[in-house]
């Protein structure tokens, strides 16, 4: 099933890395067996958005396809298009809808905020990937509780930068830190297939934050990723509601898609 979503399509990048996907037709089977508690992924991807009746149609491929409770406890569904379809059946079953920003770029501009204090570079000693980890967990505590992730995301964070650090060793991409006085204070991964570059978890501490290291790193580590990398296109997928879209945009992004999904678990019920 050719994806025409560019973010679904960079998102498989990292789930054909790590575990499966299975073509079935008009929709798409995504596995990542040793994370089953990964929503997004394992999930479905289909043709086209919700129709009315889908509800329990999707509900029952999902079980078949990916699992049922204790070891999958979720449910996870996205599509190709732009649209969010008939979403109404799954909001009344507890379902969240999911809306994402798909930005792209194949070029970019120095932003206007540019940090020369930084130092940046690649994530290279366990020690640097563990301080990584522990930035991830200060964004998460920094987060209104309504939005904090909960009991289980450290064993999820730790897991994820495993994850991104085999792909790294493989050579499937960078993962980059901007430090200031030798701590990191802004991440983010970069990973490149088939000349599109997904960036991946753009972070900065909340310690350094409105210092510029977000535009500052997404320019130095735009600029490796078109002229040594081998990407023609940068893709990044952002809340958009949320502050860091105007950054991207002041290096070079545009907006050119939404990008739509819907995922229930009991916590969120």
């Amino acid at each position: 099933m050719p994806l025409q979503s560019l973010g679904y399509r960079t998102d498989l990048m990292f789930r054909r890395f790590e575990g499966e996907v299975v073509e079935r037709g008009r929709y798409l089977v995504v596995r990542t067996p040793r994370n089953p508690g990964y929503r997004w992924g394992n999930f479905l991807i289909f043709d086209q958005a919700p129709r009315e009746g889908d509800l329990e149609r999707w509900k029952a491929l999902f079980a078949r396809e990916i699992g049922t409770p204790p070891a999958y406890a979720h449910f996870a569904f996205g599509w190709d298009g732009a649209q969010p379809g008939a979403a109404g059946p799954f909001l009344e079953a507890g379902f969240r809808l999911e809306q994402s920003a798909v930005l792209s770029a194949r070029g970019v501009v120095q932003p206007p905020k540019l940090n020369p204090a930084c130092v940046i570079r690649p994530l290279l000693s366990d020690a640097d990937w563990e301080e990584r980890v522990e930035l991830a967990l200060a964004v998460n505590d920094a987060e209104p509780p309504g939005k904090r992730e909960g009991e289980g995301y450290r064993d999820f964070v730790t897991r994820k930068a495993e994850e991104y650090r085999r792909m790294v060793a493989a050579g499937l991409g960078q993962w980059f830190g901007a430090y200031l006085e030798g701590r990191l204070a802004a991440t983010l991964g970069l990973f490149v297939w088939e000349g599109l570059g997904r960036f991946q978890s753009v972070e900065t501490h909340p310690a350094y934050r409105r210092q510029g290291l977000c535009g500052t790193l997404v320019y130095h580590a735009s600029r490796i990723g078109l002229r040594e990398m081998g990407a023609q296109t940068l893709v990044m997928v952002a809340d958009p509601g949320y502050v860091a879209i105007r950054i991207y945009e002041s290096v070079g992004f545009r907006v050119v898609e939404p990008m739509w999904g819907l995922e229930w678990h009991p916590t969120d019920a």
